[in-house]
């Protein structure tokens, strides 16, 4: 049949479908296991690891926010209350503040699209896994 199509005789050249090896039950179930497989690493590994990192860097970005909020309430009602140091120091220790939490958040968000890139990596692992299984009828 290979010849004849004009396939060359080593079978090693030809491709899988040419052979009927590419819909093989076997093919299908590896993928699955394998995918089965990363699931459970994800479950069991990832998972315990991302969960708090998140909560973490959202808790982070909820003092941030805050800081920053706290910040305008010192660069605004700092002068008229008689702030330690007279106005001048109560406007820049406001604004120091603000500018810290947004220092603070920009290096938050560095991190977090590193955590977003990296589970984004993470994800094509699982896609390289099935990608055979997927394209196995073309």
């Amino acid at each position: 049949m290979a010849t004849r199509a004009g396939w060359p005789a080593n079978s090693a050249s030809r491709p899988a479908f040419a052979t009927g090896r590419a819909n093989a039950p076997s093919s299908a179930w590896r993928a699955i296991i394998a995918f089965m497989g990363l699931a459970t690493i994800d479950i069991l590994i990832l998972l315990p690891i991302v969960l708090p990192v998140l909560g973490v860097v959202f808790g982070l970005f909820v003092g941030v926010l805050a800081a920053f909020v706290a910040g305008g309430f010192i660069l605004i009602a700092g002068p008229f209350s008689g702030f330690p140091g007279g106005a001048l120091i109560a406007i820049l220790l406001g604004l120091g503040t603000m500018s810290a939490a947004v220092g603070v958040a920009a290096l938050l968000t560095i991190f977090g699209i590193g955590i977003v890139n990296a589970l984004m990596w993470f994800g094509r692992l699982h896609y390289r896994v099935l990608e055979p299984a997927i394209h196995s009828e073309d």
